[in-house]
């Protein structure tokens, strides 16, 4: 369960700013939240992200998911390797970045922050809640000692072999350290960060599930069919590539294909999915017809394939889901269909949450959100990203937001100036 994230000094972010699921006082809604053990807040069950282009919500997806990955993959950087490390340009050069985030474990409260720059790890926390009171798992700060008060010496060994570009908390799971395991599991297990839905990872992945559970299966079909996309059946399988294969692609795409597989020839692959769409012959007769999901369905359709496999399997095991452009290709009705989903605690019993940044101003409606539901990302004259939501403002309930923020109330839209490009 995600609380809050914070990110200072990342791209477009170089002030710090402050994105949380934390219900406000909003009365509205109340079956938009989630009561869980181990908190003494509630927590949205969604929240939407609004900009202009080049605004920063795609940067703040991509914070979320770097910080995921450091957790991840840090214990196996080299001596020396340099760290991802993407500082706001326009603002005074160096700096470092820092990334804090809030998040619920096991029915037990943690809090992880890391400071970095290119070649060292300047910072590094955890704390954790028990029985709501904040105790040091551990703090690291490079130049100074570790404070763990309760360690038994064994985190101190690990962390003196820690490289100075790496993690403690990733050092520490990999050594089967038990007070950084659950929060390590989170970033793992929990959370699931979606840069580019319409990907093999996400098709491969809905059809995996597809073909080993049958109840997965039932319910995407469903959903696919309440869409009213025409599809009844959906078949794939993975295929293997030969080089042969390989050698009658463009040139341009063997060159991406290599950078994707590290040019072993065994992992490359292709999905091949056929979809199965209901339909009659010119003499009334039902027959089932069946395309090529790449070839012959439309860009919508495959998006809402991968939207509805995202979602379902966040709701099944209750995980957090953060998805960038997540209605780019889709109906605005489709789209809505899809936030009742997420929003609905019938259909969400595993209480996931889900993060997306979206255009579709449509979604700026009270009777689908609540205020704190509803966020905005806007730059300022010096290229910075300032993030904040609808429930800093001063709202009726029977405002129009919608009609509002085209108006330009709440800002985060872009300022088009009119006038011939071509004269």
């Amino acid at each position: 369960m995600l609380l809050e994230f914070e990110v200072e000094n990342f791209r477009s972010f170089a002030d710090p700013m402050t994105f949380s699921m934390i219900a406000s006082s909003d009365k509205s809604h109340a079956d938009h939240l989630i009561n869980v053990e181990g908190s003494k807040d509630l927590m949205m069950r969604s929240a939407s992200i609004y900009g202009a282009n080049a605004s920063g919500k795609s940067n703040l997806v991509m914070a979320i998911g770097m910080l995921q990955t450091m957790v991840l993959r840090s214990h196996l950087a080299q001596l020396g390797e340099p760290i991802p490390f993407f500082p706001n340009r326009f603002g005074k050069p160096g700096g470092n970045t820092r990334y804090r985030v809030a998040f619920l474990s096991d029915g037990v409260e943690y809090e992880y922050a890391v400071r970095h720059d290119a070649v060292r790890i300047l910072e590094e926390s955890l704390y954790h809640y028990p029985r709501n009171r904040k105790a040091i798992i551990f703090e690291r700060i490079a130049g100074q000692d570790l404070r763990a008060p309760q360690d038994n010496g064994s985190l101190r060994a690990i962390a003196e072999k820690t490289l100075p570009n790496a993690l403690l908390l990733s050092k520490a799971v990999q050594d089967n350290h038990a007070m950084a395991i659950p929060a390590f599991r989170w970033f793992q297990e929990r959370l699931m960060v979606v840069l580019n839905i319409n990907s093999l990872v996400v098709e491969e992945r809905a059809l995996a599930r597809m073909q080993q559970d049958e109840r997965f299966r039932s319910f995407l079909l469903k959903a696919l069919s309440m869409a009213d996309i025409g599809i009844v059946d959906v078949r794939g399988k993975i295929v293997h590539m030969d080089q042969e294969e390989l050698g009658r692609m463009p040139p341009e795409i063997q060159e991406q294909m290599r950078g994707m597989v590290n040019g072993k020839i065994e992992h490359w692959r292709r999905l091949e999915i056929k979809t199965i769409h209901q339909a009659r012959d010119d003499d009334g007769a039902p027959v089932q017809v069946e395309m090529d999901f790449h070839g012959e369905e439309s860009l919508g359709t495959q998006k809402v394939f991968a939207v509805v496999s995202l979602i379902l399997e966040a709701m099944e095991a209750g995980r957090v889901l953060v998805m960038d452009e997540m209605d780019l290709h889709l109906h605005p009705l489709i789209a809505r269909f899809l936030v009742e989903m997420m929003n609905d605690p019938e259909q969400n019993r595993g209480n996931a949450q889900f993060v997306f940044t979206t255009h579709n101003t449509n979604l700026i409606d009270l009777d689908l959100f609540r205020r704190d539901q509803i966020w905005f990302v806007e730059k300022d004259e010096g290229g910075r990203t300032r993030l904040y939501s609808l429930s800093d403002f001063n709202v009726r309930k029977d405002l129009r937001v919608q009609k509002a923020y085209e108006l330009g109330r709440f800002g985060a839209i872009p300022f088009v100036r009119g006038g011939k490009v071509v004269e």
